[in-house]
């Protein structure tokens, strides 16, 4: 049977804008300790923005962590705003990074990303009946985001899945779902 640990002791050791790192001690079930090092993160949303029932929105950016271009489907972190409604952080990245907004919002599916370090959870939501939005009411994008904005097919996309080019976890899951609408 599956048991509990107990946290005895526990220490944030960094503290940033985005996520922090705390480390524990824990009692196990056996009556041993061990260490546990957690990535506490922001919650974040993620968007399949359809333009129709055949074509969706990626973005193609670089990214630090993996040091390369990753295709990706759009997404942001919560903010104080948005804990209780995570939509508008929907509304708020369609129109930073797409320039975009939605006429429908719906939520898919909720999960947690890496949780052998982490607590990180993302919210998944699809954005149909795009339109643009003008520039007097464009949000200004995050300090230093460069992004490219790419239409793609579900063939396109199942293609990308095919040959391992969809590596994002999110689109990856982006991808599955569209499948699973697709019939």
């Amino acid at each position: 049977m599956a048991e509990r640990e107990h946290v005895i002791d526990s220490k944030i050791i960094y503290k940033g804008p985005i996520f922090s790192i705390e480390t524990q001690s824990v009692n196990l079930y056996n009556g041993h300790q061990a260490k546990r090092d957690i990535v506490r993160h922001v919650p974040a949303i993620a968007i399949l923005a359809f333009i129709d029932a055949d074509h969706m929105i990626l973005e193609k950016q670089y990214r630090a962590s993996i040091g390369d271009f990753i295709l990706e489907i759009p997404a942001g972190k919560l903010d104080e705003r948005d804990f209780d409604q995570p939509e508008h952080a929907v509304e708020r990245e369609l129109n930073e990074e797409l320039r975009m907004t939605a006429g429908v919002i719906k939520r898919v599916v909720g999960f947690f990303e890496t949780v052998g370090f982490s607590d990180a959870y993302m919210h998944i939501y699809t954005a149909q009946d795009l339109q643009l939005v003008s520039e007097k009411e464009q949000l200004p994008r995050d300090l230093g985001e460069s992004l490219d904005l790419v239409t793609v097919s579900f063939n396109d996309m199942k293609v990308l899945f095919e040959t391992g080019k969809l590596t994002d976890q999110k689109t990856i899951l982006a991808f599955l779902y569209w499948s699973y609408l697709r019939g």
